[in-house]
């Protein structure tokens, strides 16, 4: 099979289209054919092997463990583990495949779920990291209720623009903050009010907010949570401004008693199944900035790094 392969850190030129054996499923997992894949904030981390701490998480050291890139995939199951297998031959799904740049991935069937007719591949593949990370972040750190104010830093980006989407379906009022060519996306994902970074700062805005959702990871944690109400709840998404700020959100919770949380999400089935079923009533769609095609991977990591898409940027396979 074509794959996308790096055999060392670094930029976006360390990563190259080879042939490569196609992957064998074990026992827990099933041999996706990969139609569509997302880009991650850790695909290009683990590109660059930046922060260091991710190679002591056992990334590899010395050069990526894994060496194909990918995390999000939506696509078609071409082999099960036996007849107890949750899925057939055949069926279209969408979760989680670690190395899903590539024409085929080997996924855990506890990090897929079927998708629905009404979802493209496309989408589908940006169901995934971000989009259960925002869904997390909504409903089991931030609690948004129904009338509540919600502002959202860095929300022009993929976990950004879910946020916006699902905090606004529930009903509270959002205010997005982004740069200034978003706020058209913006506005069509629902934001009630848009805050032009770096022009404004919703730090030093009278406004308060019932809840926070901090994805750029530029405002000191002490301002931000000077702009919340009495009550107020700040949640630091994501891994932009350093996973410092995960250890400071720790500390002021549990020493101070300060309402912050830190962020690092993880995959159930329930959740993606909940967000495919959202996506199929369009209750949320997915942003995309580009489609790219698996040739393209490096360029399209290359625009991840640069922190300015719009969304997400898909890897259309086939």
């Amino acid at each position: 099979m074509k794959a996308v392969v790096q055999d060392r850190y670094g930029t976006a030129d360390a990563l190259r289209l080879r042939d490569v054996p196609t992957p064998v499923p074990d026992a827990t997992s099933v041999l996706v054919r990969v139609r569509s894949a997302s880009v991650n904030s850790l695909d290009w981390r683990i590109m660059s092997g930046r922060p260091i701490l991710l190679r002591l998480l056992g990334f590899g050291l010395t050069r990526p463990k894994r060496g194909i890139r990918g995390v999000d995939v939506a696509g078609e199951i071409v082999a099960v583990p036996g007849p107890d297998s949750r899925f057939k031959v055949g069926d279209a799904v969408f979760g989680l495949g670690r190395g899903s740049f590539a024409e085929y991935v080997v996924a855990e069937e506890r990090e897929l779920t079927k998708k629905p007719d009404e979802v493209s591949f496309d989408d589908a593949a940006t169901l995934g990291t971000a989009a259960f990370t925002a869904l997390q972040a909504v409903r089991d750190r931030g609690h948004v209720r129904p009338g509540q104010s919600v502002a959202v830093t860095g929300a022009g980006s993929g976990v950004g623009t879910f946020v916006v989407q699902l905090a606004k379906g529930i009903g509270a009022k959002v205010t997005a903050v982004s740069r200034s060519d978003n706020v058209a996306m913006l506005r069509s994902a629902g934001a009630d009010i848009i805050l032009d970074y770096p022009a404004s700062d919703l730090t030093r805005g009278s406004d308060r907010y019932d809840a926070i959702f901090d994805i750029s990871g530029r405002n000191g944690m002490g301002a931000l949570l000077r702009s919340l109400k009495p009550g107020g709840i700040l949640v630091c998404v994501g891994g932009r401004g350093g996973f410092g700020r995960f250890v400071q959100a720790g500390v002021r919770r549990r020493l101070l008693r300060q309402r912050v949380w830190g962020l690092l999400a993880r995959s159930t089935v329930e959740d993606l199944a909940e967000l495919g079923a959202l996506a199929a009533q369009r209750r949320i769609r997915p942003v995309i900035d580009r489609i790219y095609s698996l040739q393209e991977v490096p360029a399209a990591m290359a625009q991840a790094d640069l922190k300015q898409a719009r969304g997400k940027l898909v890897i259309h396979v086939c």
